[in-house]
């Protein structure tokens, strides 16, 4: 074991800086030891003299250390029989909207098992939500009290609860090799506040163009490009739309669910006239002509086009069902597609890139599915590891992503054989030229209410675009800057 030598003061204790007193610095190293299975369960530790030699420093200050490790039932003393490991389960609690479906709980429970084969001393407790109801209910657990230890949201909810100091800052905690094999820009920039992270990523997840192969045949549209240009999309949209008049079918599924999934749901339009909501520098540009370009072309094509509008679960089972040609999803959509059709997604659809303007790159943004620990969690090294073990395990992680459909956090196993497939390469693909959403700013979700206001009055209540985009500047500005 490596001999760890500390002082009071400014003390590096693994790799970070702690001012804590030296029994409270030797004390988390130990119980970092134990959550890291260094002292397993039921196992003794070193004696107090062996530790004192380790750590180079008295052995009142490991007593003092080891009694409050005793206390908090991580540790076991017996007089004259040493000091052992507590075989009780760490019980850990764990939001998460995955379990909304029968196939997300399926995962989720051998996901859970899985880590819990690797670690004994804990038992994971997953507390269910759905998607729409997240927010709500993390919010409703934390103000009374009992927030979860792990809670899954999106990276741009991370300002929100950040800012309201209901999660712990991950700076220090996560293991610096998660960290580092992880994106900047697709990663993590979407769960940092304030330059500080408190939200890594669950999975990749870059929004894409999925398509029912099926219903392209049907109109006799026997192959559709990897890329196409947006032209060339409407007039496929155009041709299916002449086919469908009468019928009870769509080109295209358009999110109308009165929150912030309106306007992000068709955000990659805007980026394909390189429109967006803030630039680099967190000015915000929702009046730019790149954006009242997007909303031309959107406004054209929700007019022109056979379009259906409606939540995003009614959708996808409609999609799935092969009512609409076209839905621009992330790639969660391969386990929710798999359960509603009961087939492997490859056998009735296909991903590919979203539609540019001729021959610029495809670009995207991700909306990732992301981890935070809630601040009063009071086991936050086991939610560090539980974190750590879900996103960087070799077989648990990748046994997650291969069956939700999510891309890896880590850059190392982008490249596996079992990320060879058209699915993943689409994905793959359409991560190149993707970045999170710049939402650092505590009212980003207030800005969504304006952003999908915007959405609703432009595209279907016939407002004038740039008068519309010009009202909104004003008061994103107001709402971001005062």
């Amino acid at each position: 074991m490596a001999v760890i030598r500390m002082t009071i003061g400014n003390t590096v204790v693994d790799g970070s800086v702690s001012y804590n007193p030296l029994y409270l610095q030797v004390k988390d190293v130990l119980l970092k030891r134990i959550v890291d299975g260094i002292y397993r369960p039921g196992e003794h530790i070193p004696s107090e003299s062996k530790l004192a030699a380790d750590f180079g420093t008295s052995i009142s200050t490991i007593r003092q250390a080891v009694s409050i490790l005793v206390s908090d039932d991580y540790l076991v003393k017996r007089q004259g029989k040493g000091t052992r490991v507590s075989e009780r389960k760490i019980k850990l609690s764990f939001l998460s909207w995955v379990v909304e479906s029968k196939l997300g709980l399926k995962i989720i429970r051998d996901m859970v098992a899985l880590f819990e084969q690797k670690h004994s001393g804990v038992q994971v407790e997953v507390i269910p939500t759905t998607y729409p109801e997240t927010r709500k209910t993390l919010l409703k657990l934390i103000t009374s009290g009992n927030a979860p230890d792990v809670a899954q949201i999106v990276s741009h909810w991370t300002s929100y609860f950040a800012s309201m100091g209901a999660f712990e800052p991950l700076n220090g905690y996560l293991n610096g090799s998660n960290l580092e094999n992880r994106f900047m820009d697709k990663d993590l920039l979407g769960g940092t506040y304030l330059s500080r992270l408190y939200a890594v990523s669950w999975g990749l997840c870059p929004i894409a163009l999925i398509v029912n192969k099926k219903v392209l045949q049907d109109v006799g549209i026997d192959h559709i490009d990897f890329q196409t240009t947006l032209d060339d999309f409407f007039n496929i949209c155009s041709t299916m739309s002449s086919v469908y008049a009468g019928e009870d079918k769509y080109c295209y599924g358009l999110c109308k669910s009165d929150d912030e999934v309106d306007f992000l749901r068709i955000y990659t339009f805007l980026q394909a006239f390189h429109g967006g909501f803030v630039d680099e520098h967190e000015n915000v540009i929702f009046n730019s002509k790149e954006n009242i370009a997007g909303f031309t072309w959107l406004k054209r094509f929700v007019r022109e086009t056979k379009i259906f509008t409606s939540d995003i679960y009614t959708i996808r089972k409609r999609f799935a069902r092969g009512d609409i040609a076209f839905i621009s999803d992330g790639p969660w959509i391969k386990y929710i597609l798999e359960e509603i059709t009961g087939e492997e997604f490859d056998r009735n659809f296909k991903v590919v890139l979203n539609p540019v303007r001729s021959s610029m790159p495809s670009y995207s943004w991700c909306y990732n599915h992301a981890l935070a620990i809630c601040s009063q969690s009071k086991n936050k090294l086991y939610a560090v590891k539980f974190i750590e073990e879900i996103t960087s395990d070799e077989k648990i992680s990748n046994f997650y992503y291969t069956t939700v459909g999510h891309l890896p956090v880590q850059r190392q196993y982008m490249e596996e054989p079992i990320y060879a497939n058209d699915y993943f390469y689409a994905y793959k693909k359409q991560l190149e030229n993707t970045t999170v959403i710049n939402a650092q700013n505590a009212m980003f979700e207030k800005a969504m209410v304006l952003c999908q206001d915007a959405v609703r009055k432009i595209l279907f209540e016939d407002a004038d675009i740039e008068r519309e985009l010009n009202e909104k500047q004003y008061y994103l500005k107001m709402l971001y800057y005062g």
